[in-house]
């Protein structure tokens, strides 16, 4: 949880969480493989719990692709 008592994180919050780069983060941010709230021009938060069930359904997609 985020030090305020929230589950909004930053770009870098997020990163750190997912143990990726921020460029990571931006990467799944503009192929919309995460959601995100922009909150003006250059403010962007994530609600972890929202990201976490993307980030699921992504795990379990590439598990799916290689079964015959």
């Amino acid at each position: 949880m985020h030090p305020t008592g929230t589950n909004y994180l930053t770009k870098l919050e997020l990163a750190a969480k997912l143990g990726i780069t921020r460029r990571g983060v931006e990467e799944l941010m503009r192929t919309h493989k995460i959601p995100y709230l922009a909150l003006g021009h250059r403010t962007v938060r994530f609600f972890w719990p929202a990201v976490e069930k993307a980030i699921a359904r992504l795990e379990h997609k590439a598990i799916g692709q290689g079964a015959k």
